[in-house]
């Protein structure tokens, strides 16, 4: 039996009950009028069931066995907290760099981390940097950073 998943499904189970009942208090409305409590309402219904189906899983297939010194033996260190470091960077140039340009910059690094050819993750960075601005700009029209230059 997998501890990790009992565990967690356990968690998730609890952290969705908990906002599955605030919600109630926010009010649900219905799918035409929906008020403040309809989606975290609707989400943590979803994580709940989820979170029944793992426990379910893993209870019935015990023959799963992992050993908590085996969890952390494959991570890659350097790539993990290089991510968070440039997460970090990229959240203090956002409002000086503007949207654009430093959501390109951190998508190349990311996907360089990710073992992409520089080209390829120049050229995947472009595409979901303008994928993404088009969606929030252009059809939902939300103001995105523009930075100094105003882009």
């Amino acid at each position: 039996m997998d501890q990790r998943n009992m565990i967690s499904s356990m968690v998730f189970f609890l952290l969705a009950a908990i906002v599955l009942i605030t919600s109630f208090g926010l009010g649900i409305g219905s799918l035409n009028n929906p008020q403040a409590g309809f989606m975290p309402f609707w989400t943590s219904l979803l994580i709940i069931i989820f979170s029944l189906i793992l426990f379910g899983i893993t209870y019935v297939d015990k023959a799963i066995s992992v050993r908590w010194a085996d969890l952390w033996r494959s991570v890659h260190w350097q790539k993990n907290i290089m991510a968070v470091i440039a997460l970090a960077i990229y959240g203090l140039a956002l409002p000086f760099l503007g949207y654009l340009i430093a959501t390109s910059i951190l998508m190349v690094i990311l996907f360089c981390l990710g073992g992409m050819k520089v080209w390829t993750s120049a050229l995947g960075s472009v595409l979901s940097v303008f994928l993404s601005y088009g969606l929030f700009q252009i059809f939902l029209k939300t103001p995105l950073p523009r930075g100094i230059w105003g882009f």
